[in-house]
């Protein structure tokens, strides 16, 4: 009995040890074609300051992976002598494995495509990470139907299975689907969008960097990421400075000696004013400066000077220079501005 029982497991070893080998070394080989035609892309487009080989590498990279398996079990079984019954599983093995990866090329290919059409055009829909992982889980998840459907699988009891247990998984990831929605909330209100500086009631404040499914990043004026839960994100007090739209108001305190000209002082703060508008980068040259007197002070009169610059962050450095140039203008003039002195 023993010796039937070996002669029968020999040859089906035999049967399956060699298209085995053949696809190991067919993988082997197609892994070796796609390092050297990823090589010849990537000299290719440094060769002509070509950009398309970078988006060309990073679409196949992950799918040709893929494909190399695929081919070499196709070859594997072409060359083998499996029985029928084998065969069908390998083929549909391959099938769901050409699939899936077509399927990763497509959300990729369609990602990139959309993320380029956002920004040429003057669509509403912002770059969004968030954005792009739905867009791109909609592609895969029609491609996980069509790989249930080589299966045989009916999608039916599938979507029913999914209700039943909907509940439970909706309890246990609780927190991931409130930022989830809150994000997608947060992308269709367009009330904070990326490139937007905002501040937080908490006092956090920055550049929106990007809103995924859990998170919304905000880069700080020292350049640190602050990572806030959307859920947070939609329930705190916000202050949008790039709404209605980027332009802001400045407003710099200054004071005057009683005893000096107001009249000369407005005169020669507005010429100031209105220089540091065209000259420093950040300034809106065709803002008309005004200067407004609004205290009578115990050591001087107070006023104020209203700047405006094309968006928050370009503030600095227009007050910055503002506070340089009257400084010294007004040495220049004559005029003093009042020190209170201590007793």
């Amino acid at each position: 009995m023993i010796p039937i029982i070996m002669f029968t497991i020999k040859p089906s070893l035999n049967i399956l040890l060699f298209p085995a080998a053949v696809s190991a070394v067919a993988i082997i080989v197609m892994f070796v074609l796609r390092g050297v035609v990823f090589t010849f892309l990537h000299r290719w487009g440094q060769k002509w300051e070509i950009k398309m080989d970078g988006l060309i590498v990073s679409l196949l990279r992950a799918p040709s992976i893929y494909w190399c398996l695929a081919i070499g079990l196709y070859i594997g079984i072409e060359l083998s002598d499996l029985p029928r019954k084998y065969m069908f599983y390998v083929d549909r093995a391959i099938y769901i494995i050409l699939i899936f990866s077509i399927t990763l090329v497509l959300a990729n290919l369609s990602v990139k495509v959309f993320e380029s059409y956002v920004q040429k055009s003057n669509i509403t829909i912002p770059a969004t990470g968030i954005v792009f992982g739905v867009f791109k889980g909609i592609i895969i998840i029609a491609g996980m139907l069509v790989i249930f459907n080589v299966l045989g699988i009916s999608i039916t009891p599938l979507i029913t299975a999914l209700g039943v247990g909907g509940l439970a998984v909706a309890l246990a990831l609780k927190d991931t689907l409130s930022n989830l929605f809150a994000g997608l909330h947060i992308v269709a209100s367009k009330e904070v969008r990326p490139g937007d500086y905002i501040k937080f009631d908490s006092g956090e404040e920055g550049t929106i960097k990007d809103i995924t499914w859990r998170s919304t990043t905000v880069m700080s004026s020292t350049n640190n990421a602050i990572i806030i839960p959307n859920a947070k994100v939609v329930a705190a007090t916000i202050t949008n400075y790039d709404l209605p739209d980027r332009e802001v108001f400045v407003a710099v305190q200054i004071s005057a000696a009683y005893e000096g000209d107001l009249e000369k002082i407005e005169k020669v703060t507005l010429e100031v004013a209105k220089k540091i508008m065209h000259e420093i980068p950040g300034g809106v040259p065709g803002y008309e400066p005004s200067v407004r007197f609004h205290t009578f002070g115990d050591f001087s009169i107070l006023f104020s000077v209203a700047l405006k610059v094309k968006e928050f962050g370009a503030q600095y450095l227009v007050r910055h220079e503002f506070i340089k140039a009257l400084h010294r203008r007004y040495t220049e003039e004559g005029i003093t501005i009042p020190v209170k002195t201590v007793g």
